[in-house]
């Protein structure tokens, strides 16, 4: 299907009806929502057909979608915090990193193509022409990113998902963050110098989430899912 993407794991994922399918869209909670279906008996849609399911009509997608930038600073850290110390190409030094980020130029490069893995990749890219599609949005952090407003929501949602789709879940009352940044002292610090990056000159993130402009459209071009 014309820009579409799709992730190397679980790209999709369809209930045991055939009624129901789920794209998935890395850095969204999507280990967590995988392992939810599969409790399910939801199961991966195989390569050679992903492409009918997403025009498909009768069959009803549903996305998980995060705030743009949120996101990308979080598939940004989950990236360039990556350590093995036996393959110096798959180590970052950090403070390096740390030195690239207090440059304009680098930004300026970001701000024309922010995608630089598999995290970073554009939430509408992995949804493309996708027929009959629904979303659950992601809690946004709050201005101390360490929290969310309202935490149970996200929970919430997606157990009536669930249970709209035949399901069970036991998850509806949590309210603590799944794999949150802070469980990754690298990732963290990566996270944070991001942060006060972006705290010293506020045009980073105006410049991001003008990148990002397709992205925030599909909080308005989809439907949001409701019981």
């Amino acid at each position: 299907m014309a820009n579409f993407f799709r992730p190397k794991n679980y790209a999709m994922k369809v209930d045991p009806t055939f009624k129901y399918a789920w794209i998935n869209i890395p850095k969204n909670c999507s280990s967590f929502v995988q392992k939810v279906l599969d409790d399910n008996s939801w199961i991966d849609v195989a390569d050679d057909i992903i492409d009918s399911v997403l025009s498909s009509n009768t069959i009803e997608k549903i996305v998980v979608l995060r705030d743009p930038v949120q996101r990308w600073i979080s598939g940004f850290a989950e990236t360039f915090s990556i350590q093995d110390d036996w393959d110096p190409i798959l180590h970052i030094d950090l403070d390096k990193l740390d030195r690239l980020l207090d440059m304009e130029e680098f930004w300026k490069i970001i701000y024309v193509n922010p995608v630089m893995c598999i995290h970073t990749e554009h939430q509408h890219r992995h949804i493309g022409d996708a027929s009959n599609v629904r979303y659950i949005k992601l809690q946004d952090k709050q201005p101390d990113n360490k929290s969310v407003t309202d935490p149970n929501r996200f929970y919430r949602e997606l157990s009536d998902y669930i249970r709209y789709t035949g399901g069970v879940s036991n998850f509806q009352h949590w309210t603590e963050l799944t794999n949150p940044v802070d469980s990754d002292n690298r990732k963290l610090r990566v996270y944070n110098k991001i942060l006060d990056t972006i705290q010293k000159d506020p045009s980073i993130q105006k410049e991001l989430k003008d990148s990002h402009e397709r992205d925030y459209e599909l909080f308005y071009n989809l439907e949001r899912f409701t019981v």
